[in-house]
């Protein structure tokens, strides 16, 4: 088609025809579907490569997932640490010489990190004579046993799961919830953050959070109706005719503007005006702007 074809009003050229727009979805069109879901050969080189590749990786991933983790500490290594470390020390001891959780007063002594032990007391269990927490999931049907971890264990524990190879160097959330699948310590998340902050390496390599803007650039239109601007306003209170938006279309090269009211911004409803009350009279647009 030649640009005259825009510049004219289209419903001089469409008089001489008997016609009717349909607005057809886009789920109707399995007709031209079908030909980007043709079946290939079963000798297809492409499908056998690409099943031998699919393979592979999931032989790999399916090693990662079966491989267990152990603790890298013996339970005398990691009871005396817990022994140690201030505030794990008075639950703990707590714990071996009796199964009665201690009262107020003999923990408002304490430090805030015990007290906050000591309000979890019911899910601590003794194990070897380690502590771990029993964490239950929320639907109380499985759970896992958490080691508490002494602060002087606190570097190595995130060494493995954040720093390692099978660590992945993944960020604040996926760490966490990495690290609670085993250890749990109190101010957990907060150590869990810092130390992702301050690991150097990742933040070389996912570099700055925010991402610049792209530069605005003109856009020539070449001829009047070949590109239009499309965008809805609203909610506006509910007109006699029950319309409460307004659909707003304006032409990028002669500014000429359009506003429509419609009651809902279904696809349909902007489909169907646009076709009524724009492409009847000025023709089809070769690029429809839009931000729905």
């Amino acid at each position: 088609m030649d640009g005259n074809f825009f510049c004219e009003p289209i419903i001089q050229r469409l008089q001489e025809y008997d016609f009717e727009i349909q607005h057809r979805k886009g789920t109707s069109h399995g007709n031209a579907d079908a030909l980007s879901r043709r079946p290939c050969k079963e000798s297809c080189k492409q499908c056998t490569n690409a099943e031998k590749k699919f393979g592979m990786e999931t032989d790999i991933s399916v090693k990662v997932l079966t491989t267990t983790t152990v603790d890298p500490w013996s339970s005398c290594e990691i009871q005396k640490a817990q022994l140690e470390d201030p505030a794990i020390k008075p639950i703990l001891e707590k714990k071996l010489n009796s199964a009665d959780r201690p009262s107020w007063q003999e923990i408002a002594p304490e430090s805030p990190a015990t007290k906050r032990y000591w309000a979890l007391w019911d899910s601590l269990h003794l194990k070897d004579g380690v502590l771990y927490r029993k964490w239950e999931s929320d639907d109380g049907n499985s759970y896992r046993w958490q080691l508490i971890l002494p602060k002087s264990k606190i570097s190595e524990a995130l060494r493995e799961t954040h720093d390692s190879a099978s660590g992945g160097h993944f960020g604040v959330m996926k760490t966490v919830s990495k690290t609670r699948e085993r250890f749990y310590w109190d101010r957990l998340r907060a150590d869990v953050e810092k130390w992702c902050r301050e690991f150097h390496a990742c933040g070389a390599q996912k570099g700055p959070k925010t991402r610049t803007k792209g530069r605005l650039q003109r856009y020539n239109v070449g001829a009047p109706f070949e590109r239009i601007a499309l965008d809805i306003l609203g909610p506006f209170p509910v007109t006699t005719k029950g319309n409460r938006y307004v659909l707003v279309l304006m032409d990028y090269f002669t500014k000429w503007p359009e506003a429509i009211p419609i009651p809902d911004q279904e696809a349909s409803t902007v489909a169907e005006e646009l076709v009524r009350s724009w492409i009847s009279c000025y023709g089809v647009p070769m690029i429809l702007h839009s931000d729905q």
